[in-house]
């Protein structure tokens, strides 16, 4: 068995300079090769049958996997705070965001509410509807783009009315 140390010692510098190439930070590069070396503890047998260069090959493909991985949640993290971001400045109570939603069209109004109130994700909601998760996330857009408008409307209404 192959001492992890040694694997280390052997990949630490090529992989350390991928992962500064694709991170651009050696905060995310140190990161990211530590969660190639613990993945390389759960395959260590695996790791122990291959050569030094199929090694290298494989600690490469993790690394790479991991990273699109990171990213592909960050992508998320940013479009669910650009979807979350509130409405309006202001707080809106409840009963007035209730008579915009009334607004919608019933599959968009059905969504936005399944998604804020009961908290389902795009797949629950899918499943429940019979409809696929892309066109859940569509509409959800669709209906936040639709709610914000409705929104400026109504203050631009209250502002005309003081």
């Amino acid at each position: 068995m192959t001492d992890p140390q040694d694997l280390v010692r052997l990949h630490e510098r090529a992989l350390l300079n991928f992962a500064l190439q694709l991170t651009r930070s050696e905060d995310d590069a140190e990161d990211l090769l530590q969660d190639t070396w613990i993945k390389c503890l759960a395959f260590q047998q695996l790791l122990d049958g291959m050569t030094e260069q199929k090694q290298r090959s494989w600690l490469f493909t993790v690394l790479k996997n991991r990273w699109l991985d990171i990213c592909r949640k960050r992508k998320l993290e940013r479009l669910v705070a650009s979807q979350a971001a509130p409405v309006t400045n202001s707080p809106v109570p409840l009963y007035q965001l209730e008579d915009k939603l009334d607004k919608l069209p019933a599959l968009e109004r059905e969504i936005v509410y399944q998604k804020f109130w009961l908290g389902s994700n795009s797949r629950e909601i899918s499943q429940e509807l019979g409809i696929p998760e892309g066109t859940v996330r569509w509409c959800l857009s669709q209906a936040l783009g639709k709610l914000r408008k409705i929104m400026q409307q109504s203050e631009k209404e209250e502002r005309c009315l003081l």
